[in-house]
């Protein structure tokens, strides 16, 4: 089935929110095995830090943190339970690929999530003196070899 949607014109589509998932999670290569899944809730989460920013929600340390229950992630994911329950494994700290934290605080109270910043040190170059080097960069918009069986 085929939705019957309209184009946008001008400036309409800056009217509205959405969620931003960093394209880092995309091309750096030491987030590759995340899932996709994985990343639209990390995405999610973010989104929801602006939340607790507001509400002031941070640590004694100045860490911010969120709320962000299994529920909330099964309603907004529309997936099953047990799905969301390993999507959020992928992401925590211990056996996953870090970008959360999840803090329980007993007492019948909801688990803190910490959001970590999903920005990495740049990887050291992998050049070994044997290694040939990269051509040059392009330079000019044009290039300068032509194009398939043209003389240059």
């Amino acid at each position: 089935m085929s939705l019957e949607l309209d184009y946008f014109y001008g400036n309409e589509a800056e009217q509205y929110s959405f969620y931003r998932i960093p394209k880092t999670l995309f091309t750096d290569r030491r987030f590759k095995g995340v899932s996709m899944e994985a990343k639209v809730l990390y995405g999610l989460m973010l989104d929801r830090m602006g939340l607790s920013v507001r509400n002031g929600w941070l640590d004694k340390d100045g860490k911010v943190y969120i709320y962000f229950t299994l529920e909330d992630a099964v309603e907004m994911l529309d997936s099953g339970k047990d799905k969301v329950i390993r999507l959020f494994k992928e992401l925590d700290k211990p056996n996953g690929i870090g970008l959360i934290e999840r803090r329980k605080q007993g007492q019948g109270k909801p688990t803190r999530i910490y959001v970590m910043n999903f920005t990495l040190p740049p990887e050291p170059e992998q050049l070994s003196p044997a290694t040939p080097l990269a051509p040059p960069a392009q330079t000019s918009e044009f290039p300068k070899s032509g194009l398939r069986g043209e003389a240059e």
